[in-house]
């Protein structure tokens, strides 16, 4: 399945109406949280339930189970599913619990867009009862972006040949770009389904329609890479560095990122101060939120105003990080359509230490009386949070699968702790352990840059992913050593350095 997504020509009329839409979806989708709170509620407080619950864990925690242990295993899984059910949590009772407070939205919603928010609902509970999630919560207005359906004739009906959206006595006209040719060959697909999305401009929301087609999407491509030639990528926080045999790169993910992030910043701290001069009394002396304080929060219209302008902002470095993971992979699939990387567990990175620990080594401390102390100080708990917000490295691999699989090729994932790339050293065909801040190793006598390096093991990798092929490894050291010098000499002759991630 693919999508296309086209702005729509709304008059002051249709955006009220639309608007009007919305809120409706709100409504239903917190009508909906509220009942699962309760059903989750009562079901926490089931007897039954909990003691196979707790059967269940304990199981869970053993390495090994004999035959009767996985019998009872699935006899318990059985049980507490049973007990989930009669509590009304499943995906089939949110849907008929919700077709009494939704017939009052007859004119606005269709009963497949309903379904599909119960079904948005239900997904939620999931994550709770089988996943790591901890509660379902309400959501704001302003974050409810999309209405969706199931099919092209109910609710929102995308029209090939007037290029029109028709939705419950709504026509809404859509804005044909100039390079439609893309578009005409995705409209040759069957349509599945379409949805309604808006996305907030300084100016207000602008909406499109998001059209889902069955099957490939067509290429935009010319020029594709050899499909015999395969590109090791190490993918890091904020750079990226890919070796094939005719090509090598180490690039910064979204260089410019920062300039959005500053104006961010700027603007939040704007709106805090903005919104402690509005609602003196919601606030301590220290600065924290008075909770006794129950009177409800004053929004002034110049607050409303910027607070639109920071959800833009966001769009728009979303917008950019994504349009540049775009360009640089487009730039690696005119060398290769395969690619192996590392799988990487981005999530875990953004999290801070839990522990406080202090550092091995002593760090010098002059005191008052000008003699030096020597302390061990604590580590930072702070880890790679910031820059992958900023980066977004999770999201170029995605794409990267995607674009890759669409051209013939593929992306093929290695174990980090297995493969251990930043440690091998083909030459003396053993592990290595270096410290981060070490951009650059020796392997022999020649001296490599380590991200660039990795790369290299990553391409040479033996067929089962799991380690480097030494053999391949020397055959095409001295190919890898002239790419890589070629390259760093071009990038100290442009200028594009990075001392902390690139080590020159």
């Amino acid at each position: 399945m693919h999508t296309i997504q086209l702005l729509l020509k709304t008059t002051a009329y249709d955006c009220q109406v639309l608007e009007k839409r919305f809120h409706a979806v709100s409504h239903v989708h917190n009508v909906l949280v509220k009942h699962a709170k309760k059903c989750l509620v009562s079901l926490n407080h089931d007897s039954e339930y909990l003691s196979a619950k707790s059967e269940y864990c304990s199981l869970l925690k053993k390495n090994r189970l004999s035959a009767d242990e996985k019998v009872l295993k699935k006899q318990l899984s059985a049980a507490m599913n049973t007990q989930i059910r009669k509590h009304g949590l499943s995906e089939y009772d949110f849907q008929s619990y919700i077709k009494v407070c939704a017939k009052q939205f007859r004119k606005c919603l269709s009963s497949q867009q309903i379904q599909k928010e119960a079904t948005r609902v239900w997904k939620g509970v999931e994550d709770v009862l089988y996943g790591d999630g901890k509660d379902i919560h309400f959501k704001k207005y302003r974050d409810f972006t999309t209405i969706c359906g199931k099919t092209n004739t109910n609710g929102a009906k995308f029209n090939k040949d007037t290029m029109t959206v028709g939705w419950l006595g709504l026509e809404l006209k859509c804005r044909i770009p100039k390079d439609s040719l893309y578009i005409t060959e995705a409209l040759d697909s069957d349509i599945s389904y379409c949805e309604i999305k808006r996305m907030m401009f300084p100016n207000g929301w602008h909406y499109y329609v998001v059209v889902y087609l069955k099957g490939n999407a067509p290429h935009k491509l010319s020029e594709i890479g050899d499909m015999d030639n395969i590109t090791g990528v190490d993918i890091g926080t904020s750079t990226v560095a890919t070796v094939s045999d005719h090509m090598v790169t180490l690039k910064e993910l979204a260089p410019e990122c920062k300039k959005y992030s500053k104006r961010i910043e700027h603007l939040l701290r704007h709106l805090d101060l903005s919104r402690r001069a509005s609602n003196l009394g919601k606030y301590n002396p220290d600065g924290t939120i008075n909770k006794s304080n129950r009177d409800r929060w004053i929004y002034t219209k110049t607050y409303l105003r910027n607070l639109n302008r920071l959800r833009s902002l966001y769009r728009q470095k979303a917008a950019y990080i994504k349009q540049c993971h775009e360009q640089m992979i487009n730039e690696l699939l005119s060398d290769s359509v395969n690619f192996i990387v590392e799988n990487m567990t981005f999530k875990g990175m953004q999290r801070r230490a839990k522990t406080t620990e202090r550092q091995d080594k002593t760090m010098d401390i002059v005191q008052k009386d000008g003699s030096i102390k020597q302390v061990h100080k604590f580590k930072r708990k702070k880890r790679f949070g910031r820059s992958l917000n900023d980066r977004a490295p999770a999201s170029f691999v995605s794409i990267l699968d995607r674009k890759a699989t669409l051209y013939g090729g593929g992306v093929y994932k290695v174990q980090t702790k297995d493969f251990k790339a930043s440690q091998y050293d083909h030459v003396e065909d053993n592990y290595k352990k270096a410290e981060l801040k070490d951009r650059s190793k020796y392997v022999g006598r020649y001296k490599v840059q380590r991200d660039l390096y990795s790369a290299y093991l990553l391409k040479n990798s033996n067929t089962k992913f799991d380690k480097p092929d030494r053999e391949k490894c020397i055959y095409g050291f001295e190919n890898f050593l002239k790419l890589q010098n070629n390259l760093i000499c071009e990038m100290k002759k442009n200028n594009i350095t990075r001392k902390q991630c690139f080590g020159f």
